[in-house]
This record gives structure tokens, sequence and C-alpha cells, in this order.
């Protein structure tokens, strides 16, 4: 067996079908927040009509343009997961180019890496933001 084919036709199946379930509960979820942030922001305007606190209501802002942007990227890693799903390169390390486990694909079926390159990911991204926080907003 390659690298290329370590996953079967079964095991791709049950991925892409979690895949498309998790893409699912994303937009759902997304959909929902949407609904419950308007009426939030709604009541959250209310209040800063009367207390017209600028630092506050742009605190407010930023985490909800994070939060959207954290659901943004989630639905385009699933989107672009879905995509490639049937093609060689699903389920091989984006750094190293080893297999990614069966395993680690049914936690997280849009993986681009394995746990180790992953891993060194996010050292990597966690130290950029240490040594330039101001680059991280």
């Amino acid at each position: 067996m390659t690298s290329q084919d370590h996953l079967s036709k079964e095991q791709r199946r049950t991925l892409a079908s979690q895949l498309q379930t998790h893409l699912e509960d994303a937009l759902r979820s997304r959909a929902t927040q949407a609904q419950g942030r308007s009426q939030a922001e709604l009541a959250r305007e209310e209040l800063m009509q009367d207390a017209d606190d600028a630092s506050q209501r742009a605190g407010a802002h930023e985490v909800d343009a994070r939060l959207a942007d954290l659901g943004s990227a989630e639905l385009d890693a699933l989107s672009a997961a879905l995509q490639r799903i049937h093609g060689v390169g699903y389920g091989i390390c984006a750094d190293c180019q080893t297999p990614i486990p069966f395993e680690r694909l049914s936690v997280e079926p849009q993986a681009l890496r394995c746990t180790a390159c992953q891993t060194l990911h996010e050292r990597k991204g966690a130290a950029a933001v240490a040594a330039h926080p101001a680059a991280a907003r």
C-alpha cells in the first residue's frame, strides 16, 4: 500500500459523511449565532447609547469579528476537505508528506497535517504571536 492509497474506499466514505455532517452543523451553528448576535447587538447598542463607552464597544466588535473569522475558517476547511477527499492528496500531511492515520482523520477529517507536524505548526504560530503580539490582531 502506498502513501497515496492508505485509506480504503470505505474509510473515505466514512470520512466524507463526517465532513458533510460537520459542515452542515457548522452552517446551522453560524446561522444560529447570526440570529443570536443580531439580537445581542441590538441589546448592546441600546446599552451603549446610554453608556457611550467607545472602548468597550470596540472590544465587543473585535470579539464578534474574531468569532466570525473562526467560523469562516472552519467552514472553509470543511469545504476544502470535502473537495479533496477523493483525490490522492487527501489524508497526506501537507508538511512531511506521510499518511495521516485514519484515527486522526476520524476525529478531525479536515486535518491537513499529522499530529507531529500540527504540533510544530501551532508552536511556530504561538512563537510568532509572542514575538509580535500586535501582528495577531
